[in-house]
């Protein structure tokens, strides 16, 4: 009878410490992702690197300039380090989102 109460107290403890665990991997303490609209403002082919402005002024840099022009809206997805300032933010991918030159002559027609 004894052994059958600590293999459960045993098993409870487990199933107690795998819930804080994912709670723990869960929690929004941890670095979360966001959606950022830029647009390239200028390209340095030597250095291969390409910087986007976001639309509260931000400049952001990122490294391929292959495919990239002027004027290109780029979609990022951000890692926000787990801080309240964007200034340590991290870029984790880039995407063309399509072009901002002539884009209000092209919506208005």
């Amino acid at each position: 009878m004894k052994k059958y109460g600590r293999d459960t107290f045993v098993a409870g403890l487990v199933m107690l410490v795998l819930f804080i665990l994912c709670v723990c991997a869960l929690s929004p303490a941890h670095a979360e992702t966001y959606a950022l609209t830029t647009v390239v403002v200028s390209l340095d082919y030597d250095a291969d690197v390409v910087e986007c402005m976001d639309f509260n002024g931000n400049v952001w840099a990122f490294d391929g300039c292959e495919d990239w022009a002027l004027f290109d809206v780029c979609s990022m997805t951000m890692d926000d380090m787990n801080t309240s300032i964007i200034y340590d933010d991290v870029i984790i991918n880039c995407r063309y989102d399509g072009w901002l030159d002539g884009w209000m002559e092209r919506v208005c027609e």
